[in-house]
């Protein structure tokens, strides 16, 4: 079940029932709410509640909590905040002790001079298929890594990685963001020296897993969890329809100098586009909202869905507060060339209806497994 802790901030409520999925109903959560939501009142105090529960929790080896609670400390810090990579690790490493039965080994793979990260978890010891999962605009492979047992019994074992301006390959080897995902997702299927796998994007990565289907052809089966069909749309979705047509015009016309006027004044009271801006430059190495929006622009399904022709399932969550319900038919209407086109959209009445299906994550998960066992032999 999707909670709405507090009134009117639907992405501080998203994230809390992000990080304690799984988790939330039990006794000692409940309790620790009680005290920690009337306590987060601005970023400053959203850091500080979290972080000192995060050492409380793992004071007493509750490593799944501490994780939990770590994982929303480090989420509006900066890369640049001096807690930023500690905070991370902390989360980073409860994660790892609080998950001891999962069957994984950890790789760096080489790209760019550097590496990603990625891990290989052994689920089924005779699977015969590989699902690479990709993760999204603010997230760690980590995050997505609990998924991995609902696959148990399945013909897959999987591999999670960190791409370019996400999770550790942007916090400790700065690697930014890119729309021309083919390109790590390549890296990955090369080093893991595999004929064909199956892909699932998460979250930003319904848009990175379309774009690398496009121009990377092992990939037989795409999940996006959810779709995601131009950056550019999410970031403006909050903006009124005059406003949007507004910034538009002025990046159609290259008005460097009033898209960086005009910005600031649109988001500087509200903490939910403040965030997404700022770990927008923070991913992409942009410095100002005309460079970052240019660069987001290039993150669209638009003119690359005919070159998709594998097996496509289509997620969709009616109350998505990032992507527009709108772009759903948008994005089936691009992919005119797939080998088939399944969407499943999930409502208030069916649960899921938040992004990535926050919440009810099982409803997404057996859909996906059903996608996949459908088109086991294409």
């Amino acid at each position: 079940m999707f909670y709405e802790y507090i009134k009117n901030n639907p992405q501080w409520n998203l994230q809390i029932n992000r990080q304690l999925e799984g988790i939330k109903e039990s006794s000692k959560v409940k309790d620790d709410l009680k005290i920690i939501i009337p306590k987060l009142t601005n970023d400053a105090s959203w850091y500080k509640t979290w972080f000192s529960f995060g050492e409380l929790r793992e004071k007493e080896e509750d490593h799944a909590l501490a994780c939990a609670y770590f994982g929303l400390a480090q989420f509006y810090l900066n890369q640049d905040d001096e807690n930023k990579q500690t905070v991370v690790h902390r989360y980073l490493n409860n994660f790892y002790r609080a998950h001891t039965e999962i069957d994984y080994e950890s790789y760096q793979v080489p790209y760019q001079k550097t590496f990603l990260p990625a891990i290989k978890v052994n689920i089924n010891p005779t699977a015969t298929k590989t699902l690479i999962i990709i993760n999204g605009f603010d997230s760690f492979m980590e995050e997505i890594l609990v998924a991995v047992n609902f696959f148990k019994g399945t013909d897959y074992n999987v591999i999670l990685f960190d791409g370019p301006g996400q999770g550790r390959a942007l916090i400790d080897n700065n690697i930014k963001f890119t729309p021309y995902f083919e390109n790590p997702v390549s890296a990955i299927i090369d080093y893991f020296n595999l004929d064909e796998v199956d892909a699932m994007g998460v979250s930003w990565g319904g848009y990175f897993v379309i774009r690398a289907a496009a121009y990377e052809k092992r990939i037989k089966n795409v999940v996006c969890y959810d779709f995601f069909y131009d950056g550019l749309n999410t970031f403006l979705k909050d903006f009124s329809k005059d406003t949007r047509n507004h910034i538009r015009q002025l990046l159609q016309n290259n008005d460097v100098e009033k898209t960086n006027q005009l910005i600031p004044t649109l988001i500087h009271s509200d903490a939910n586009l403040n965030f997404l801006f700022t770990k927008g430059y923070e991913n992409t190495g942009t410095e100002t909202p005309y460079s970052l929006l240019k660069e987001i622009e290039r993150h669209t399904v638009k003119g690359i869905g005919h070159l998709v022709n594998q097996n496509v399932l289509l997620l969709a969550g009616k109350d998505d507060q990032y992507v527009p319900f709108n772009d759903l038919v948008l994005e089936q209407q691009e992919l005119t060339n797939a080998k088939s086109l399944e969407t499943k959209i999930f409502t208030k009445e069916t649960g899921g209806e938040q992004h990535c299906q926050a919440g009810r994550y099982d409803l997404a998960l057996v859909a996906i497994q059903k996608f996949l066992a459908a088109h086991c032999e294409d």
